[in-house]
């Protein structure tokens, strides 16, 4: 079992690969026209990778929603027990999608 330390260490490690990830998502999707249809990709990308959630209903530890999504399914006998970690992360892909087109329409309201 990780420590404080391990755990923070690994939440570092993971942020950090995470951003560069993310960076090169972004620039993959540079060349994309609409801008919005990258700026929509780039927000759920965004929010499969930072969405956290916690490791079991009974602890406080977090992971990331998509890791602890994967980890129910694979393992875990009841059904449905992914469900507890997917509804977050389905409304934070929500939430980041609906900010990514506000923004790309009042961006080109404010062009006009």
């Amino acid at each position: 079992m990780l420590g404080i330390y391990g755990y923070l260490t690994s939440w570092a490690i993971y942020l950090a690969a995470g951003t560069l990830c993310f960076v090169l998502f972004y620039r993959a999707t540079r060349g994309l026209r609409p801008n919005v249809l990258a700026n929509v990709l780039r927000a759920i990308f965004a929010a499969l990778i930072y969405t956290p959630w916690y490791v079991a209903a009974d602890q406080d530890l977090m992971a990331p929603a998509l890791m602890v999504v994967a980890l129910d399914v694979i393992t875990l006998q009841e059904e449905a027990a992914f469900v507890r970690a997917l509804v977050p992360l389905t409304l934070a892909i929500i939430v980041a999608v609906l900010v990514a087109l506000f923004t790309g329409l009042f961006r080109g309201l404010r062009r006009k």
